[in-house]
């Protein structure tokens, strides 16, 4: 154990009738029950660092100190070296969250241990932020990439925030004209209020009433961070965005503040990881975006039970994991990993004991399948296929071609794109749920949902372990003029 970043104290009294011992005091010290490292990333991970105390930059620490109890929650809070109000208030914040910790033992019984815990706070100065008007400022040369050198600068962009960070207001676009700016685009904020779906198994709830805080032009591209809020004002879930507008990090938390999912995403491959209501890391997984890899299912790197038990490790071992059935049942699917890869014999149980499926694999290769869902036995040797046009996809192609009429406006204006347009393969083909997900404008998405509508009988439904499903199915048209 580091001396370092575990911490005791060197006094002790009874509380409420039951002793509270100090660390030379039990026969085994209280610990985090994954190790300390998965306490260390579950305290960086949760951190929410308020927003006025990262401004100016922030490195330091705040010595929480507390009672392990026999539970393994930690009680008691107190600021032994703090650095200001928030950060200490954030700091007990993230320990009171933490409920992983294996208790102290002393003749055999789990007792009260005295124990102090470092909370690093740490963030760069935020050099873009303009405090009198509450907004971040960044500037963009001719080619939109990020400078600080002024005779680069050509564009800039106003992003207004809120007093705890979050976007607050409209994002505006300005580009250099000589000494002065012009306005050239403004994305519009919006506070929404919305029913916020829990993902994550355990969460006892389907969904819950909240509001989202949110900057998106028409085509729903986002311009800013994202976040969404109980009414009470606690973070349920939070999306990052870099400078390509694309996601970069998605965190889910329960209702408690405690997060539960987070979604890291790199240019190769997706990372999920996901933890228990107490606070133990559950697992690890990575899902690859390069085609034609070895293996196109998800790599299970480690996993943990709830009591920090690892089982699963550098891709080896019996993987297990539970998720709510859409009949609120809920299910455990397991089996072993060699090298992250599934091998083997995998079966899916509900917690009746009624069996879903059970599945065969070689190397990530499914040999075969038997799903025993709505009482009827399905055999399969692929776990899913995609709907997909019945004829192939050189005569989608010509079906385009053949039925898509240029918009009579987008033509005169000289204009072209991408319509991106969604439906739902049913499971007798037919087509419903039509959407444009991204506008292009003048005509253009009207088009591209009138071709899509034609198509509708000329498609094979998706199969899910061998039983028709409905199948959200997403199609990018071009529209350009020679």
């Amino acid at each position: 154990m580091r001396v370092a970043l575990l911490l005791f104290l060197l006094s002790g009294f009874s509380v409420l009738g039951q002793k509270v011992y100090l660390s030379h005091e039990v026969e085994k010290q209280v610990e985090p029950s994954g190790g300390l490292s998965l306490l260390n990333q579950f305290v960086q991970e949760n951190q929410q660092i308020p927003f006025r105390s990262a401004v100016k930059g922030l490195n330091g620490r705040v010595y929480v100190k507390g009672i392990v109890e026999p539970d393994g929650s930690m009680s008691a809070f107190e600021v032994a070296k703090g650095i200001d109000s928030l950060c200490n208030q954030e700091a007990i914040r993230i320990m009171g969250l933490y409920k992983a910790w294996k208790p102290a033992i002393l003749k055999g019984e789990k007792v009260r241990q005295y124990f102090v815990y470092p909370v690093v706070f740490k963030a760069e100065p935020m050099h873009n932020y303009d405090s009198t008007s509450s907004r971040f400022v960044d500037y963009f040369d001719k080619k939109f990439y990020l400078t600080t050198d002024p005779s680069q600068f050509e564009y800039r962009v106003f992003r207004s925030v809120d007093p705890q960070g979050y976007i607050g207001g409209d994002v505006i676009s300005e580009q250099k004209n000589g000494k002065k700016w012009s306005r050239i685009g403004t994305v519009p904020f919006k506070r929404t209020e919305i029913w916020h779906r829990m993902t994550f198994a355990g969460s006892g709830k389907d969904s819950v009433s909240a509001y989202e805080l949110a900057a998106r032009d028409e085509n729903l591209t986002s311009y800013a961070s994202e976040a969404v809020f109980q009414k009470n004002g606690k973070l349920l879930a939070h999306k990052e965005y870099g400078g390509d507008n694309k996601m970069v990090r998605k965190s889910e938390y329960d209702l408690n503040g405690l997060l539960r999912s987070l979604h890291i995403s790199a240019d190769s491959a997706n990372t999920v990881l996901l933890w228990y209501d107490n606070g133990q890391l559950q697992s690890v997984v990575e899902y690859s975006l390069r085609k034609n890899t070895d293996g196109d299912g998800p790599m299970f790197i480690n996993s943990w039970e709830r009591d920090g038990v690892q089982k699963v490790k550098d891709g080896n071992g019996l993987w297990s994991e539970k998720q709510w059935e859409k009949s609120g049942e809920m299910s455990v699917e397991e089996g072993m990993v060699v090298e992250g890869r599934k091998d083997g014999k995998w079966v899916s149980k509900l917690e009746s004991g009624k069996m879903k499926y059970e599945e065969l694999y070689q190397n990530d290769k499914l040999l075969k399948g038997t799903s025993y869902e709505d009482g009827i036995e399905r055999t399969y040797d692929q776990e899913i296929i995609q709907p997909y046009f019945k004829n192939g996809i050189n005569n989608y192609y010509k079906f385009l071609g053949q039925n898509i009429r240029y918009p009579i406006e987008a033509s005169r204006r000289r204009v072209g794109g991408r319509a991106y347009v969604s439906f739902v393969v049913c499971e007798d083909g037919s087509l419903c749920d039509y959407k444009v997900e991204k506008r292009v404008g003048f005509g253009i998405d009207e088009e591209a949902l009138r071709v899509v509508k034609k198509m509708d009988g000329m498609w094979e439904p998706g199969v899910m372990r061998g039983k028709k499903v409905r199948v959200k199915y997403n199609l990018a048209i071009n529209f350009q003029l020679e």
